[in-house]
């Protein structure tokens, strides 16, 4: 089903967020996971109080974590609640990826995704004046005059964060909603913004509006609009095209430096094992982790041993153990979400190398993470002729 959410007074976020509003109204949702506004910054927040919707965000061109962190804490394996989850494409993906490692649930969800041009560094923004200069409801044109035009938006000379620049995959996959920007009118003049539900979704918000008499004032239930256009298609191509062209640069960058002397050690000299990286990371997921015990606190005889052996000892060690370890457990469900280059105090270029080693395993076994939860993760599923089909014998 397409429909439009009607807009009034180019006032998009409001829309979104009576859209937001209605969900609960017609009973289709219990409580609703989407970033608030909160003194100038974005808080992802768990909203069941309707009068907190005023303060939702979607559009705020930050993302303070991957949200699937979150859904996977409010989800786990057994949820209670009908839960509606607003999230930008790469936290999908991500949450896919954790209900295919048991680590979150879709049982009762319902899924809300963005068109996503891009986000900005929660330092940077803040230090741009945050949510008070031109970043709000009134000040979101630039952001989707760009979505339009199918290009990346700078705002106020802020760039994008190099994640979101390479991004390759900006639209939701496997949404109940999708609500579009790319390629869509949303200035005064334009009847609305375009939403694509799923059919049994639509049958169902049907009913549930019927049942809650309040089929009149959710207006969009019945504002039909046609699907995407080729219009809005190229601009969507347009933008993945130039993309491409990003993340082609860097990762061929990486690559390179991968093998220069040095390599992985070399990306990773400054690496002060805060673990920060880690825990940004949505597909990191264990809840006891061998880097966060008391494995790696050794004797001080070994640090000394360790020393008269090589000459020099690194001081702390076990920065690549923890890398490699790292990225043997994820590279096949990376997202390149780049929240660990984020979180980096040394900015190293985490989400770029795991990027690029993520992109060798995915394609090897030709799996795309997130992209449909049916698909069965690659490293945790067995073929019979796999053995033959890299050349070993039967």
């Amino acid at each position: 089903m397409n429909t439009l959410i009607p807009v009034k007074n180019n006032d998009i976020v409001s829309a979104i967020r009576g859209f937001l509003r209605d969900l609960f109204e017609i009973g289709l949702v219990d409580a609703i996971y989407v970033p608030l506004e909160a003194n100038g910054a974005i808080v992802p927040a768990l909203v069941t109080d309707l009068n907190q919707l005023k303060h939702a965000n979607p559009l705020a061109p930050v993302m303070p974590i991957n949200g699937a962190r979150a859904v996977s804490v409010l989800t786990g394996k057994h949820p209670s609640k009908r839960l509606g989850i607003v999230l930008r494409p790469c936290e999908m993906r991500a949450l896919i990826e954790l209900v295919k490692l048991q680590q979150a649930s879709l049982e009762g969800a319902v899924l809300i995704g963005i068109d996503c041009p891009g986000t900005y560094e929660i330092a940077r923004f803040m230090e741009n004046g945050g949510l008070t200069q031109n970043y709000g409801s009134a000040g979101s044109s630039e952001y989707l005059v760009a979505a339009k035009e199918g290009r990346s938006p700078i705002l106020n000379g802020l760039n994008l964060r190099p994640a979101c620049q390479m991004c390759t995959q900006p639209i939701p996959l496997g949404a109940d909603f999708h609500l579009h920007l790319f390629g869509v009118d949303c200035s005064e003049h334009a009847p609305g913004i375009p939403v694509t539900i799923k059919d049994d979704v639509a049958a169902k918000i049907a009913e549930q509006a019927i049942l809650s008499e309040n089929n009149g004032r959710v207006a969009w239930l019945t504002m039909n609009a046609v699907p995407p256009d080729d219009g809005q298609k190229a601009v969507i191509e347009k933008l993945i095209a130039t993309r491409q062209q990003v993340r082609q640069k860097e990762l061929t960058a990486i690559h390179n430096r991968l093998s220069l002397e040095g390599g992985m050690l070399g990306l990773f000299a400054t690496c002060i094992r805060c673990h920060n990286c880690m825990t940004a990371c949505p597909i990191c997921y264990c809840k006891t982790c061998l880097f966060k015990t008391a494995s790696f606190d050794h004797a001080p005889e070994h640090y000394f041993n360790s020393a008269k052996h090589k000459g020099a000892q690194r001081m702390l060690g076990d920065t690549i153990l923890f890398q490699m370890t790292r990225m043997n457990h994820m590279s096949a469900s990376c997202v390149s979400c780049g929240m660990c280059t984020s979180a980096c105090p040394s900015e190293i270029p985490v989400g770029m190398i795991f990027s690029a080693v993520g992109e060798s395993v995915q394609s090897a076994f030709d799996y795309v993470p997130g992209r449909d939860v049916a698909e069965q993760l690659p490293l945790i599923t067995f073929q019979p002729n796999e053995w033959t089909e890299v050349g070993e014998a039967r």
